[in-house]
């Protein structure tokens, strides 16, 4: 009998198991196994310098470059990890390809003052979305906003037909929150009566925020409402509304005090009568941030409109078809909360039957 192949025998009765070996076919198992590999191999996701948050404002500008440069590096990183542990046999396209972000219009404007990058579908809606990045308050700009955050806003252009306002919102902690907050009602204003052609003259607008973007996205929503000017839909991806837990040097670097049970800090704790139509998305393998449940249980609670989709994923890392089910959600609550319409086709990953390979999978391994 000839040595076994990559660690594997063609008989009919190898077991694996006997060699120390137990497939994973689990979809937990499996990004468990992507995240088990990137934090061995990958310096774009397990490098991590301590954040400055009491030093110069030079080293805080020096650490935010490093930290951004790692953070546009990691979708590349978790599709070449996705081929080489969970197989090339799979689609693990990132949604910018996709869904064919390149087709996008991209313009570099000013928002009344606030640098903005508009991303136009080739089949507009009229609807706009104004998108808020992550990054932790301080971080989440430049590269990180180029490589990363950018792709995703003009694949959910693509997707759901809206114009996407992406916003180069201040950071902290040169600029203190609710600065960035600010920005994004400056953002919303403009949007309304932008010289645009593709957003329709009295658009719906819908306030999009990520992590960090999605709390400041919800203190913006707030502004809004409180000025008369409410968004017809606030949508979240993995917000940060709970920061009971967080550093005091870290919450005086952003907020100015440490207090995190106030609701401008963690506004989880507070009223979330007044939201407008509200979409939460989770990740059921995230432990970084807190809050996104237990707002749509309070609004739910209050009479309001609210939903929330949970999506296999950690924080920072998501298999490219979860990604892609992601932005598809998006869209969808897009499409429905702004009454536009348009055919969503589906995903790329075409007739792949997950299930049949997992099948094929165990029957090779002779389980």
């Amino acid at each position: 009998m000839s040595e076994p192949i990559s660690g594997f025998d063609a008989r009919p009765d190898y077991d694996p198991a006997s060699e120390g070996f137990t497939p994973v076919t689990t979809d937990e198992g499996k990004l468990r196994q992507l995240v088990d590999y990137l934090a061995e191999h990958v310096s774009a996701y397990r490098v991590s310098a301590p954040v400055p948050w009491t030093g110069t404002l030079d080293e805080i500008r020096a650490a935010r470059a490093a930290a951004n440069d790692r953070s546009a590096r990691l979708p590349d990183a978790i599709v070449h990890a996705s081929m080489l542990v969970l197989g090339a046999g799979v689609d693990h396209t990132l949604p910018f390809v996709a869904f064919d972000g390149a087709d996008c219009r991209i313009e570099d404007l000013d928002a009344d003052g606030v640098p903005v990058r508009v991303f136009v579908p080739s089949d507009p809606t009229g609807a706009v979305v104004v998108a808020a990045h992550g990054g932790a308050w301080w971080m989440g700009d430049g590269t990180a906003r180029d490589g990363s955050f950018g792709p995703d806003c003009a694949a959910l252009a693509q997707r759901s037909g809206a114009v996407v306002v992406d916003v180069d919102m201040r950071l902290a902690p040169e600029h203190r929150m609710p600065a960035a907050a600010e920005d994004l009602v400056a953002a919303v204003t403009w949007a309304r009566t932008a010289p645009i052609p593709e957003i329709a003259a009295g658009a719906p607008v819908v306030l999009w925020g990520r992590s960090s973007g999605g709390h400041a996205a919800f203190l913006a929503a707030k502004m809004l409402h409180d000025a008369d000017a409410d968004v017809t839909s606030l949508a979240l991806t993995a917000p940060s509304l709970d920061l009971r837990g967080c550093g005091t040097d870290m919450l005086e670097a952003i907020f100015g005090h440490a207090d995190a049970t106030d609701p401008s800090v963690s506004p989880a704790l507070g009223d979330a009568s007044w939201l407008p139509r509200l979409h939460v998305q989770t990740g059921s393998e995230d432990d970084t941030v807190a809050g996104g449940d237990v707002i749509v249980a309070k609004l739910k609670e209050a009479g309001g409109a609210a939903t929330m989709s949970e999506f296999l994923a950690t924080h920072f890392v998501a298999v490219p078809a979860v990604q892609r089910e992601r932005i598809t959600d998006l869209a969808r609550h897009i499409l429905d909360a702004t009454g536009t319409a348009r055919e969503l086709p589906g995903d790329p990953s075409g007739d792949y039957d997950k299930d049949a390979i997992d099948r094929a999978n165990e029957e090779s391994w002779g389980r």
